[in-house]
């Protein structure tokens, strides 16, 4: 068997998806179902059935799957050894974030971390919902939520609140409102069905049921992102909630009712146990959290 299509099976048994592991693996879907087959053809079994919600494997998949995770661990093992001998901070690291924070406040604050550290290559992989886990290449997460395997080491940076947002354009036209009664008459903006925040929708749409018992208040329109949120914000198509962090990376925001908080969310550095001693995560890690030092005014509370 080839370790090359080993190491994409391992990805496959973990995340249980092929979609998923095509995308954690930045590679099509087909590519990925291919080299899948061919595994398979070597092995003389099949690894796994397509469920409606992703995979199963089977008996000689779980086998396989095992056997790959043992040599993946081995050599992940002998290159973390090989990296953490040298003192300076070297070689690809991929970072994991949310689209939002990844593009508004992480992106613009790398420049100085590559110009402090030019031997490390940086990759950022964005996305709409939180970072898929998977230990198939050294990589950092940035998240919003608490990660749930026992392999991965999570640092808290910061805590930030939810609050409320209108352009000047907006309220200009329709007024600021001045309590939470006040939003009945206000075009509210709202997280979407097809939505993938990293909280429960219903919490982050707070504003449709603040200060309401029953028979929330309809959304003047949906979108699926946090960054679309933003955008229409900003543009002037209604009032929505969006991250205390947010004010300062996008233009032409104004917070209203400032005695009305939203949930909060803690932001947390992320990775794999065996990478702790790895001197491009130290590195990343130390840049993150003093960053976010100097920082402290967009984050409701702090490290």
């Amino acid at each position: 068997m080839k370790w090359d299509r080993l190491r994409l099976f391992n990805v496959v048994a973990q995340a249980k998806s092929l979609t998923d592991s095509a995308a954690l693996l930045n590679i099509s879907q087909s590519a990925l179902s291919r080299q899948m087959q061919s595994l398979e053809h070597e092995v003389g079994n099949r690894l796994f059935v397509r469920r409606s919600r992703g995979i199963e494997l089977t008996s000689a998949g779980i086998q396989v799957a095992e056997a790959a995770k043992k040599l993946s661990q081995s050599i992940e093992d002998v290159n973390q050894k090989l990296i953490s001998d040298k003192t300076i901070p070297s070689g690809k690291l991929r970072v994991y974030a949310t689209n939002a924070f990844g593009s508004l406040w992480l992106a613009p604050r790398m420049g100085s971390f590559l110009d402090k550290y030019p031997d490390i290559s940086l990759a950022l992989s964005l996305r709409d919902a939180e970072p898929k886990v998977s230990p198939s290449q050294p990589h950092a997460e940035i998240r919003m939520t608490p990660i749930k395997t026992q392999d991965y080491i999570q640092i808290k940076l910061a805590t930030f609140q939810y609050k409320i947002f209108a352009s000047t354009h907006y309220l200009k036209t329709y007024g600021v409102p001045a309590s939470e009664k006040e939003l009945d008459n206000h075009k509210i903006i709202s997280y979407g069905e097809d939505a993938q925040p990293p909280l429960d929708k219903r919490r982050l749409n707070w504003l449709l049921w603040q200060g309401k018992e029953i028979n929330a208040r309809n959304p003047y329109l949906e979108i699926s992102s946090i960054y679309g949120l933003a955008k229409c914000v900003e543009a002037g198509l209604g009032i929505a909630s969006l991250p205390g962090w947010m004010n300062e990376e996008t233009n032409n925001l104004f917070e209203i009712l400032k005695d009305l908080n939203g949930p909060k969310l803690d932001i947390s550095f992320c990775y794999h146990e065996q990478m702790r001693d790895d001197p491009r995560i130290i590195a990343l890690k130390d840049y993150l959290q003093n960053l976010i030092r100097e920082d402290l005014s967009k984050f409701s509370n702090t490290l």
